[in-house]
């Protein structure tokens, strides 16, 4: 059996395909968790950074969208309303991590691994990833799609991941299935259908955004998107 990709070692990542819903395992191969969002950080100069793994309800339940998710959201405060921290997820800097690739693998064991999401340091300000995918995308004014995707590069010595571009496009976040970058195999009418619906799905470059409104969940941009790279 050939040995596990690590994706760290390459150029770059996807960070919902190759991220969200993975399992992360330890030092000894035993089960830790599921990576249910993503710390994204934002700078100083609006640079953002994907910084740490976020776990546990309180990162799963707001990506539910829609009456589901506004009940499950509803009942989670609830039924822990004695708890001051209840919305803090739980949290793994990406210091742990030891390789990505069909799981999330940690250089350390799991014992007392996990614990509350820190507070943002002076000067930057956290976000999810849940918040980046989905939103709108303006490209000098009309509308390109939406995030369906956040394109980062690992920098050896440093534990974060630099958001290097933007996959965009008209479907939703998770529709790709992967089958446009080449990281899975399947039935060959699939791949071909995946490929049609998203035939105008490209890569927005990072220095091409202007602007981040979180509160509107917009981006603006200029310029155009390009083609996609395969992993």
């Amino acid at each position: 059996m050939s040995p596990m990709r690590n994706r760290l070692d390459g150029p770059w990542l996807d960070a919902a395909l190759h991220l969200l819903d993975r399992q992360v395992v330890d030092a000894d191969g035993q089960m830790v968790c599921n990576v249910d969002d993503l710390e994204v950080t934002e700078g100083p100069r609006g640079d953002l950074t994907v910084t740490g793994l976020l776990v546990g309800p309180a990162a799963l339940v707001p990506r539910f969208s829609g009456r589901l998710g506004g009940w499950l959201h509803e009942m989670w405060h609830r039924l822990g309303v004695q708890y001051a921290d209840r919305d803090v997820p739980l949290y793994l800097g990406l210091e742990l991590v030891d390789a990505i690739g069909s799981d999330v693998r940690l250089r350390v064991s799991r014992e007392a691994v996990l614990d509350r999401q820190p507070a943002a340091g002076p000067g930057v300000r956290h976000h999810r990833m849940d918040d980046l995918l989905g939103m709108e995308v303006l490209l000098d004014g009309e509308s390109a799609g939406r995030v369906l995707d956040v394109r980062v590069e690992p920098r050896h010595g440093e534990a974060r991941l630099t958001v290097r571009s933007l996959i965009v496009g008209r479907g939703r976040p998770g529709s790709l299935l992967g089958y446009d970058r080449g990281d899975f195999t399947g039935p060959a009418l699939v791949a071909a259908a995946v490929r049609r619906l998203h035939r105008h799905t490209g890569e927005l470059p990072v220095e091409a955004v202007t602007a981040v409104d979180w509160q509107e969940h917009r981006i603006t941009a200029t310029g155009s998107l390009r083609s996609l790279g395969r992993a």
